[in-house]
């Protein structure tokens, strides 16, 4: 069956383009990939396997509320070049929606937020801190925004939901009267793997894009204060950096001056896995994440999670049991490096085994298997008939899922 799909920009390593690059290479369907905006440079290099179109007229990546109006414009105008695809999935973060204006195709949303400035309190105060005057733009556009996205909405055949979180956000904007799917995206669990031999070395990792709705600044702060108290700790923040957020890197490098910190810019996969493999632990620093693959990447290679007790993570991320699960706070955050420095390599605090075990819960190849399923009965029936299984309780321990752990000792 050969399928659309739909994403406005596609130009950097994150997870949604992890997402979409799963999807496409792992699907038992034909994709064809539509976008207003596609850099081969400086995105997945698997991604370059795809086919992809690219739309004009372009749309431009800036996030300033009159370049996010004038993107929206555009989508909105564009008729998709269809050609003998039987149906649409819309990668939607907060303007993808608008897409569906000048489209009647069968259409799944698979919805990685509503925009966030304006549907996440998180991101909105942040917003409002950083800039008083963009806080009042944004009020005052609001309204008409959410009512065109809302007649957008009722467009789709079914809405699938990257977390809880972001199934909460649709709920309470109101953007759906139907009840909404979570599909966790999943993880690579051949690139991101265990190495049970491989020796820890002593440093902290913050990984994934570096910008400023990531709040990295709280990581470096945290390995101030633990190193102030006595922990003896570096640090690698290692992630892609688009050209609106090198101001950011540049501020990030300041508050890192005098701690031993190695930034890594757009690192390789392998690379990544590497680090993964090797670090202390992960640190996850974003506010309100809609989802987060990171801890997934990072479970998946046997480590350790700190990350924000907020949004995707709670998710994901078994508290005392795969990471922790903080309050927003350096101190909090430091506190809980010295203990992980202090345990070293011994995996008295967390397993590696239990991390692996917990990743392996979110495979790669389930999500796309249900994502697959779920665009065969649009195309069929015109809607999903079957039941929707909904996370009704985050369990408290792992269960041995999984054969392919080799054996290990002492962690």
């Amino acid at each position: 069956m050969k399928l659309a799909l739909y994403h406005p920009w596609i130009y950097v390593t994150g997870g949604i383009e992890r997402t979409l690059l799963n999807i496409a290479s792992r699907s038992r369907h034909e994709w064809t990939i539509y976008t207003h905006h596609y850099d081969s440079a400086s995105t997945f290099p698997g991604l370059r396997d795809v086919d992809i179109t690219v739309l004009e007229p372009q749309v431009s990546v800036r996030r300033s509320l009159p370049a996010l109006a004038q993107a929206a414009y555009r989508i909105g105008r564009t008729q998709l070049p269809l050609r003998d695809e039987q149906a649409l999935l819309v990668s939607s973060e907060g303007l993808g929606d608008f897409v569906m204006a000048r489209n009647d195709v069968p259409t799944v949303c698979y919805c990685h937020t509503p925009l966030k400035i304006l549907h996440d309190p998180v991101t909105r105060q942040a917003l409002r801190t950083r800039s008083v005057r963009k806080y009042a733009a944004l009020l005052a556009l609001a309204p008409g925004f959410s009512a065109v996205d809302k007649r957008m909405w009722r467009r789709y055949r079914h809405i699938l939901a990257n977390s809880e979180e972001t199934a909460h956000r649709i709920e309470k904007a109101g953007l759906s009267d139907d009840e909404v799917e979570v599909l966790h995206p999943g993880v690579d669990l051949e690139q991101f793997t265990l190495h049970p031999k491989l020796p820890r070395e002593r440093f902290f990792l913050v990984a994934g894009r570096i910008m400023w709705e990531k709040r990295i600044e709280l990581a470096i702060q945290a390995l101030r204060a633990a190193r102030e108290a006595g922990t003896d700790v570096s640090m690698v923040i290692a992630g892609g950096v688009d050209s609106k957020s090198r101001p950011y890197l540049e501020t990030l490098r300041q508050h890192a001056a005098g701690l031993p910190v190695e930034f890594l810019i757009h690192p390789s996969d392998e690379e990544l896995a590497s680090l993964y493999a090797r670090c202390l632990a992960v640190v996850f620093t974003a506010p309100n994440e809609d989802w987060g693959i990171v801890p997934l990447e990072a479970m998946a290679s046997g480590s350790a999670v700190l990350a924000v007790d907020a949004g995707g993570p709670r998710e994901s991320v078994i508290h005392n049991v795969t990471g922790w699960l903080l309050p927003p706070t350096p101190w909090a955050f430091a506190e809980q490096m010295r203990l992980v420095a202090a345990d070293g390599p011994s995996g008295r605090l967390i397993s590696r085994r239990a991390t692996r075990r917990r990743a392996q819960q979110f495979a790669a190849e389930s999500f796309v298997s249900r994502l697959d399923d779920v665009m065969d009965e649009v195309v069929t029936h015109g809607s999903v008939t079957r039941p929707i299984q909904p996370i009704t309780q985050l369990p408290t321990a792992v269960p041995p899922l999984a054969t392919d752990v080799p054996e290990e000792t002492g962690s």
